[in-house]
């Protein structure tokens, strides 16, 4: 019996073999024909080692673009527009220091020739001081080498001061060399007195040229004439210039009198007639000013101020 149960069951062990082997290759077919379709374990491919000439281009992945999501766009505020606002105005305040800014009114200058002297320019400074009036003078070399503590009053007192030769001599008969060694000893003279240099130039007798403006030019100079003639250094009476000066007197007038010389108490005249004028002229609506005043006012006569 058992030699019988034995020789039954090699046949059954044979028969389960048999389908074992079967089913082991059917699952090997099956797994080859996934891994040719790409159905293989997921990371296979990806964990292969690339060869050295593979093109990195080929097997790198790009990287996701990003999208740009747009913000809803404000709507924008209207612009307004603020309402215009008139300017300021300001009146700027009167410069002390400019003569076109402190007189606005007609200007005139008194003018006085040939001093200084010990008498009567003094006397005529005196009477300026008292009205308030500033004027122009023109020396002389020799009297201010004389009288250099009354040139220097001249100036320090707020006058003007011009050149008026060393010698009053005429100088359109001078040769150019003589000219200029009449002018610069003159003005030396000045400067040695008061400490200031000239601008402004008369000549003796107003007697110019072509060639006399081109040497005063040349020193930085201007030449000064006159408008009124007061004959004064003739001995002309007190009524008659009075007469001659409230007739002939203009805006941007110059009143031409002396301070020094003349005929023999002729300039007692003029320091008598000089209060008459500058009460009188200024009820008239005149102001007073220096020949430089004048000059930067634009109120002379170009024909008068070369």
């Amino acid at each position: 019996m058992r030699g019988n149960q034995s020789n039954r069951k090699r046949p059954l062990w044979g028969a389960l073999g048999i389908i074992m082997l079967a089913v082991w290759l059917s699952g090997c077919s099956m797994l080859e024909e996934w891994n040719s379709s790409g159905l293989g374990a997921p990371g296979i491919a990806d964990a292969a080692t690339p060869t050295d000439t593979a093109d990195p281009s080929e097997t790198a992945t790009a990287p996701p673009i990003p999208t740009v999501v747009p913000k809803p766009s404000e709507t924008p505020k209207p612009t307004v527009t603020p309402k215009p606002t008139k300017p300021e105005v300001t009146t700027p305040s009167p410069n002390p220091t400019d003569p076109k800014q402190q007189t606005e009114g007609k200007l005139v200058s008194l003018t006085f020739d040939d001093g200084p002297d010990g008498k009567y320019t003094s006397q005529i400074l005196d009477i300026l001081k008292e009205y308030n009036v500033k004027a122009t003078f023109f020396v002389v070399g020799p009297q201010v080498e004389k009288y250099p503590d009354i040139a220097k009053r001249i100036v320090d007192e707020g006058h003007s001061i011009g050149n008026h030769t060393w010698s009053h001599s005429n100088l359109t008969k001078l040769s150019d060399k003589a000219r200029i060694k009449e002018i610069a000893r003159a003005q030396q003279a000045i400067l040695d007195a008061t400490g200031v240099t000239s601008q402004l130039m008369r000549a003796p007798y107003g007697a110019t040229s072509a060639s006399v403006l081109k040497t005063i030019h040349n020193d930085n100079m201007k030449h000064v004439f006159w408008t009124v003639d007061t004959k004064d250094w003739a001995g002309t009476s007190v009524k008659e210039m009075y007469t001659n000066v409230m007739s002939n007197t203009h805006q941007g007038g110059i009143i031409l009198m002396h301070s020094f010389g003349g005929r023999k108490h002729a300039i007692e005249h003029t320091v008598e007639l000089l209060p008459s004028i500058i009460k009188d002229l200024r009820k008239k609506g005149f102001e007073f000013a220096t020949v430089d005043e004048l000059i930067a006012s634009g109120q002379y006569q170009a024909s008068v101020i070369k």
